[in-house]
């Protein structure tokens, strides 16, 4: 048989295997003469997409005609959407890697500009073709969201809601992830499908690496911009131009802020609602939208801050949703005691402090921040995150008011605790006493030059997964906090 051919039909079998597994209503996943069309074009069909292209993959088609349909009840249900609003709802699709093939029969009319990943309107998708089965699958998903926007409410309202929600709702896992991360497109023919660990296609899902998301790289353009102090504040998001051109920074941050709204309690309710005005891409709904979070602004800013601070492969809303409230009292002057675990990110003092106030930090104890090392307060130097060392507890003091200009200055964000304050301890803590068992409780002091919040961390990566505490191991740091007026 030729070798050409024997691939085919290996392919053609591994995806009989998956699509039996994932669903029995999966479309029929073999390819013959029957299914090209006069112009050579491959048409596959699902309950809410038709999607023809000139890729030769009927492995691929499949794959984006199955997640299509399994996003679209995840998207009315994100929504609050009956299901039966979409019962009927389909629309064209092609994924084109010859443009001009496209352009010629007509299926890409010339009424549509020019564009390097995808286009949408009310009934049709156009998507170019991508090297990595993920980054296909990301833009149809993108601009069905659009498409069913339409439908929905009339459309998606401005470019940072309407590109906000798009990315928020195809950024996806796969249904079935495998050892090497590789796309299902890509397994080798060697191994086995029902080896497989089987989980949900989910859609708003953050990426747990890169091999999650190949060919997405929002996390690379946050990280770029954070280097050189170049971050937008949100309000300057909520300022973007209705035309995007395209622009993947912009894309960026209109799902950075699209994510933060979403999770965060203060403007959950108020980011849905306005779905529902989609058809208003004027300034007058985000005007409307802003009146309903404005009282809990500068939480919403002060969140923003600390997510692009901190935010990377591995991040989970999970561990990184500090508590924050603008009702939070003012400090009263009584020391504060408080635990430091490693399981979250920020933690918040859970009062704020005015300008001029002065406060002494003590802190000891110790806790797993690896299967194989435990650390102090001042951290591990054998291993660092982010240029500090691992299992170093910081201090982040997080001003109020919300930034003026149109970028983000950088966070306030200290060891509590250095190497030398713990070799200065010890010497002292020595000699006072001859028991070496006796915890050591090392001491700085912090100046507020604006009204704060204080939060403090155990530094870890954002993926960081915690280490159960052995019996004879503390979990977190113990941290004392004295004001000084």
């Amino acid at each position: 048989m030729d070798k050409r051919l024997q691939t085919r039909l290996w392919r053609v079998l591994l995806a009989m295997a998956i699509g039996g597994i994932v669903s029995l209503t999966t479309p029929s996943l073999s390819a013959d003469e029957n299914d090209f069309d006069e112009t050579g074009l491959l048409t596959r069909e699902g309950q809410h997409l038709r999607l023809t292209s000139d890729v030769d993959d009927a492995l691929l088609l499949n794959d984006l005609i199955q997640s299509f349909d399994d996003s679209v009840p995840q998207w009315l249900a994100f929504w609050g959407v009956p299901e039966s609003r979409a019962a009927n709802w389909k629309i064209q699709g092609y994924l084109m890697r010859n443009v001009d093939t496209f352009r010629k029969s007509g299926a890409l009319p010339n009424y549509v500009p020019r564009f390097d990943h995808g286009y949408s309107t009310p009934q049709t998708i156009w998507i170019r073709h991508q090297d990595t089965t993920y980054y296909n699958r990301h833009l149809v998903l993108h601009e069905g969201i659009h498409a069913l926007a339409f439908e929905l409410f009339g459309a998606g309202g401005p470019s940072w809601y309407m590109e906000g929600t798009a990315e928020l709702l195809a950024l996806h896992r796969d249904r079935v992830p495998t050892p090497s991360k590789q796309p299902r497109s890509e397994l080798s023919l060697n191994t086995s499908v029902l080896a497989q660990s089987m989980d949900a296609f989910t859609i708003n899902q953050l990426p747990r690496d890169r091999l999650d998301t190949p060919g997405w790289g929002r996390y690379k353009i946050v990280a770029q911009h954070r280097e050189v102090g170049t971050l937008p504040t949100l309000k300057s998001v909520l300022k973007l131009p209705t035309e995007l051109n395209g622009e993947v920074e912009a894309y960026t941050w209109c799902w950075a802020a699209s994510s933060l709204f979403t999770q965060s309690p203060e403007s959950n309710a108020a980011f849905l609602k306005a779905a529902h005005n989609g058809s208003d891409q004027s300034e007058a709904f985000t005007s409307e939208f802003y009146r309903e979070v404005a009282e809990q602004w500068p939480v919403l800013s002060a969140r923003w801050r600390l997510m692009m601070n901190d935010l990377d492969y591995g991040f989970d809303w999970s561990r990184h949703r500090v508590k924050l409230s603008t009702s939070d009292p003012r400090a009263s002057g009584v020391p504060i005691q408080m635990s430091v675990t490693p399981d979250q990110s920020w933690q918040s003092v859970g009062v704020w402090f005015p300008k001029g106030a002065r406060l002494r930090f003590a802190a000891e104890g110790r806790c797993h921040v690896t299967p194989d090392w435990i650390s102090e307060p001042a951290g591990i130097t054998l291993e660092y995150n982010r240029g500090h060392p691992l299992g170093q507890l910081q201090v982040c003091v997080l001003p109020i008011a919300t930034p003026a200009g149109a970028t983000i200055p950088d966070l306030d964000i200290r060891p509590v605790i250095t190497r030398a304050d713990m070799a200065k301890s010890t010497a002292i803590a020595s000699e006072a006493s001859t028991d070496e068992s006796t915890p050591t409780m090392a001491t700085s002091v912090i100046a507020i030059t604006e009204p704060s919040w204080v939060l403090l961390r155990i530094n870890l990566p954002a993926g960081h997964t915690p280490v159960d505490a052995t019996p004879d191991t503390q979990a977190a740091y113990q941290v004392q906090i004295a004001p000084i007026w």
